[in-house]
């Protein structure tokens, strides 16, 4: 046993290393919150994306990332730095060179670098309230055409989120249902929450899936969501927020370091920022960094549910127990109807 023990932990160091390193094998982007405010100006959560060596073996600093927007192309672009990830660098007429991405001279400048685009910038989208397929595209020197998609969701600054993690939230356990899915068993999940979630999004909120999950797993992350139905009710459409790391960071994030709620707080403090006052009502986690998070933006307790493996829900606020079936029974009481 203690040598079982003590493999687990020289692996536990190992992923530590490495993860330590350019990790980033894999393609992915986040969705995108847009808020519109009164007088029509839009502010946005980052635009996380990356571009990984499976898709991109060349060194890709300096590529150059065409956006296109409800299948339009768009008069914005972004650039890669060395380890794959688009920033706004307010440059034009840039130009991928090999040798200077091989050398690290390809990135983009510190100074004007930023994954965050101006009022002036998304005023440029094209965007509609509700959702906006976004495409990211980069056509290497080798000639090849890599892309990977998102969705901006676009709404006004009164809205009202409900957030959810997904690994032992959504899914029964943090391990199996990420791995289960994985292998085509995407029904290892909690009888009831495609319902809940559902009458809460027909209530007029708008569910936030925040994960810790690595970004390189945003599509297969997306798939697994919305192909979760319990007849005739299908899983609501909303922002998918993972982490901006490879795979082996995330995995180090969640397990060895055990810190997992300080990106959560970062991420949702961004998303909060957007918004006149609070647009945080509800959330739902399976672990107490999920709770901490909540807590932390000033969520109600009372609307903070802690999930179980076995289904039951424990209210942060009143420590009462209820579960799947009582909270669909009292969805328009404690989520009331939202003019939208």
């Amino acid at each position: 046993m203690a040598r079982v023990s003590m493999s687990a932990i020289c692996v536990f160091i190992f992923i530590g290393d490495i993860a330590k390193a350019d990790n980033n094998f894999l393609t992915g982007a986040n969705d995108i919150i847009a808020v519109v405010d009164e007088d029509g100006d839009i502010k946005a959560s980052p635009f996380n994306v990356q571009f990984g060596k499976k898709d991109i073996w060349l060194p890709r600093s300096g590529h150059v990332v065409s956006l296109e927007v409800n299948e339009k192309f768009v008069p914005v672009g972004m650039v890669l730095d060395d380890e794959g990830q688009a920033f706004f660098d307010g440059s034009s007429n840039r130009q991928y060179r090999f040798w200077s991405a091989l050398l690290g001279l390809g990135n983009p400048s510190p100074i004007v670098r930023t994954n965050s685009a101006t009022s002036s910038q998304l005023s440029r989208l094209g965007l509609q309230t509700g959702p906006n397929p976004i495409m990211y595209r980069v056509t290497t020197s080798s000639g090849s055409i890599v892309t990977t998609s998102a969705v901006i969701h676009l709404m006004n600054n009164t809205a009202k989120l409900v957030v959810s993690d997904i690994d032992g939230t959504v899914t029964r356990s943090n391990i199996r249902g990420m791995i289960l899915p994985a292998l085509g068993l995407s029904d290892w999940k909690h009888n009831g929450v495609v319902e809940l979630y559902r009458k809460i999004a027909n209530q007029g909120y708008q569910i936030v899936y925040l994960t810790n999950r690595a970004i390189g797993q945003s599509d297969m992350t997306r798939e697994y969501i919305y192909s979760l139905t319990e007849t005739p009710y299908k899983m609501p459409r909303g922002p998918v927020l993972l982490q901006v790391e490879s795979l082996l960071g995330a995995f180090q994030t969640e397990v060895i370091k055990g810190q997992p709620e300080v990106n959560k707080i970062a991420a949702l403090s961004r998303v909060k920022g957007l918004f006149q006052e609070n647009p945080l009502f509800s959330g739902f986690g399976n672990k107490a960094w999920d709770i901490l998070a909540y807590k932390a933006l000033n969520i109600n307790p009372d609307m903070i549910f802690n999930v179980g493996e076995d289904s039951i829900l424990i209210s942060e606020g009143t420590g009462i127990p209820t579960n799947y079936t009582n909270l669909i029974d009292r969805v328009s009481f404690m989520y009331p109807l939202l003019d939208v």
